[in-house]
């Protein structure tokens, strides 16, 4: 009798033993699983889901070119794979969808066979009244003040910023039968951003709040203007509906560029109004690092704090604005898409 209850100890004893290794044969698995396969990426994803209003901060480290580096962390940012941003990392790849985009976005002009020196981008709302006569003003401003011999060096886009398609359908047919033979040369090109397929590197969340969609919104607007205006000239100039320009703006342009284009001087954006964001004028070479970080921070930064963060690492330190205002507003209490911030100098 005591030789059985020995062996049945032993055989229970054997058993838990048994037991252990395989839960621990099975743990190692699991864990190689999840660090080494693309199953364990997959398991991840639905687990970090079930975390939704799980708060944390994190570094975001910008790599850019010519060697500058930064850091920045955002404030709000959740764990929610709704919430993923897009792999934007492959420069050729983002460059080609840039340019399909830009070629689904324009309604009415052509594009050179050549790159240009100075894109004038100006933004357009939909108003009440289905009004247009804002952008015309900008617009009659700019052609009467533009050189016949500088024409082929300026392209001029109106971005008429509505997913209503009737509208821009219409206004935009409008202004090309205003505008007919300049927009047959190439020196204007009408816009519509919402039909360009850039929402995709923006896409719509299945929850987010009101603060958010307002500053994604915002930002989707921006990144229209950026990525169709990107590679059609050297520089690229933000204007708005309501403007005049002084005659001879570009040669004016001209002058300021190269009074700060020097070794010792570096720069990001300049500035050709009182305004604090109409007249900025900015290197195209720099809109693919500033789509990327709108793309990444949309939720964490808005366009114009994007802008102050990007010239602080660029290194400029100081605002580089020209003493005569190139542009101004005809009525500055007027509702245009850009808001009316001024300079205190």
């Amino acid at each position: 009798m005591k030789t059985y209850r020995k062996r049945g100890r032993f055989a229970g004893r054997q058993s838990l033993l048994i037991i252990i290794v395989l839960a621990f044969v099975h743990c190692f698995v699991v864990w190689f699983i999840i660090e080494y396969t693309k199953y364990g990426r997959i398991i991840t994803r639905r687990q970090g889901n079930r975390n939704r209003k799980v708060e944390h901060k994190f570094v975001v480290e910008v790599n850019l070119a010519n060697g500058v580096k930064g850091t920045y962390t955002p404030k709000d940012t959740r764990v929610d794979r709704r919430h993923r941003y897009n792999d934007i990392s492959d420069d050729e790849a983002l460059e080609r969808y840039l340019t399909d985009c830009q070629r689904r976005a324009l309604l009415h002009g052509v594009f050179r066979p050549y790159k240009g020196y100075l894109t004038i981008t100006i933004p357009v709302i939909k108003r009440y009244n289905n009004s247009v006569v804002l952008v015309e003003s900008t617009l009659n401003s700019l052609i009467s003040s533009t050189q016949q011999k500088d024409i082929s060096k300026i392209v001029i886009v109106v971005f008429l910023l509505t997913n209503d398609p009737v509208w821009f359908e219409k206004a935009g047919k409008h202004l090309y039968n205003k505008y007919k033979e300049p927009v047959d040369k190439g020196f204007i090109q009408i816009v519509c951003g919402h039909r360009n397929g850039l929402s995709k590197l923006l896409p719509f969340p299945g929850v987010e709040s009101r603060k958010e969609k307002e500053r994604r919104e915002e930002n989707f607007q921006f990144l229209n203007i950026l990525g169709y205006a990107k590679n059609l000239s050297t520089y690229t100039l933000l204007l708005d509906e309501d403007v005049l320009s002084q005659r001879d703006y570009f040669l004016k342009i001209l002058g300021f560029i190269k009074e700060n284009t020097r070794t010792y001087r570096v720069w990001f954006v300049l500035n050709f109004s009182n305004s604090n964001y109409m007249g900025q004028l900015m290197k195209t070479s720099d809109s693919l690092k500033l789509i990327k970080l709108l793309v990444f921070l949309r939720y964490d930064l808005n366009y114009w704090s994007l802008v102050e963060y990007m010239r602080g690492l660029k290194g400029q330190k100081k605002t580089y604005r020209i003493k005569n205002p190139t542009f101004r507003y005809i009525d500055i209490k007027r509702r245009t898409f850009l808001p009316k911030n001024y300079s205190k100098i």
